[in-house]
């Protein structure tokens, strides 16, 4: 197995890199930018994941399939945790490939939404969105998750596992998961040395096998630059969001359109997408681009694939909270309402401005998919001006 090293200079400063699995797919599946964040300046920007560049749906579809091929069951079914907000479109997936592969897998996604009676609380240490609820299994997927041996956990990149590892002992913890005996850590990129791999394996549980699975392996270290000073923008949305809970104005709360991701879901071999998502009308000659909105996103990746796979011209992504600074590899910046607070923004990266936008905000409350749709169309129209 050949080593790759590399130096990358970005505005908070210069990462040096050594890849020891598959060093040759990093221009495939990671770019680099600087954060607006003092505790942690650098920015691994996935490719492949459809969050922060946009995405052909088949591409990010074939990732979602390899990962799955790559997870040794020991039963025929899984229970799928992603790890918001990045990698819930992914691990919801991995474990829809799984489902093809086996009989079922039960999905499920952490989540920095409000839920009543959260069934587990996990302190995140290095975010700036510092801790994420589970809420509680519910109907089936609760049934079915308690008949699976194996816990599969997914995220987009492993740097230290702290916070998987604390999400993994409060999920064995539980006593519907008591028949748990396999761990599989999947991610895009790991980035743990032996040491670290180490120290990881010792926080969990003696008596579950740990299996690594990932598509590129190494090790970094990181110098921040001493003239980039960071600063968390105002607008940005670090609080749980309570837009599922409180009702305003006499109305219901929003029930989100995919509470079953929230709450849990089992995919099968033969799951369609609801015709109800696709009432959207478009022109089949342009080319699109699908939006989702931060951990509302897989239906909406769906329907993208959909779209590309009836011959049209579609990429995916989706908006999120985090800060990220202009420059390096982020060429782009729009802005949307953040759900339940309009002083605060989600963002949405590198938007492919030539593209018509095809927005869904995924919990009822259409002005946000109209504000991005907006935003989109505004910078379009700026972007003409300039070259004009």
């Amino acid at each position: 197995m050949s080593t790759r090293r590399l130096v990358k200079d970005i505005q908070a400063g210069r990462l040096k890199i050594t890849l020891t699995e598959n060093g040759h797919r990093l221009e495939e599946l990671i770019a680099f930018a600087s954060r607006l964040n003092p505790l942690r300046g650098y920015l691994f920007v996935s490719r492949v994941l459809g969050k922060h560049i946009p995405v052909r749906p088949s591409v990010m579809d074939s990732i979602h399939a390899e990962l799955a091929e790559e997870i040794k069951l020991i039963g025929d079914s899984a229970y799928i945790v992603g790890m918001a907000e990045t990698a819930v479109g992914l691990g919801a997936g991995t474990a829809r490939h799984l489902s093809r592969l086996h009989h079922y897998s039960v999905f499920q996604h952490t989540t920095r939404f409000r839920v009543t009676d959260p069934w587990l609380r996990i302190q995140e240490a290095h975010s700036h969105a510092d801790t994420m609820h589970m809420a509680r299994l519910q109907g089936d997927a609760s049934i079915h998750a308690q008949t699976t041996a194996d816990l599969v956990l997914v995220d987009d990149e492993i740097t230290t596992g702290k916070t998987l590892a604390q999400l993994a002992n409060a999920l064995l913890a539980q006593p519907e998961l008591l028949r748990i005996r396999r761990l599989h850590i999947v991610s895009l990129v790991n980035w743990l040395d032996s040491e670290a791999k180490s120290q990881l394996l010792a926080l969990l549980p003696q008596d579950i096998e740990v299996e690594f699975i990932q598509l590129m392996a190494g090790t970094f270290t990181f110098n921040a630059a001493p003239n980039y000073q960071a600063v968390v923008p105002d607008n940005v949305d670090v609080d749980f969001c309570d837009v599922l809970t409180i009702s305003r104005y006499q109305e219901p709360a929003p029930v989100p359109l995919e509470q079953n991701g929230l709450y849990g879901v089992v995919f099968s071999k033969h799951d369609e997408l609801p015709d109800k998502l696709l009432s959207r009308t478009f022109d089949i000659n342009q080319p699109h681009v699908v939006y989702g909105m931060g951990e509302f996103l897989d239906s909406h990746f769906q329907i993208a694939l959909a779209l590309e796979n009836a011959g049209m011209d579609v990429l995916f992504q989706s908006s999120t909270r985090s800060p990220i600074a202009l420059g390096d590899e982020v060429a782009n910046r729009l802005e949307h309402p953040a759900p339940g607070n309009s002083s605060k923004s989600h963002f949405l990266y590198n938007a492919p401005l030539h593209c018509v936008p095809l927005a869904f905000d995924g919990i009822g409350l259409p002005q946000l998919s109209q504000a991005l749709e907006a935003s989109h169309r505004h910078r379009a129209d700026k972007e003409r001006e300039r070259v004009a």
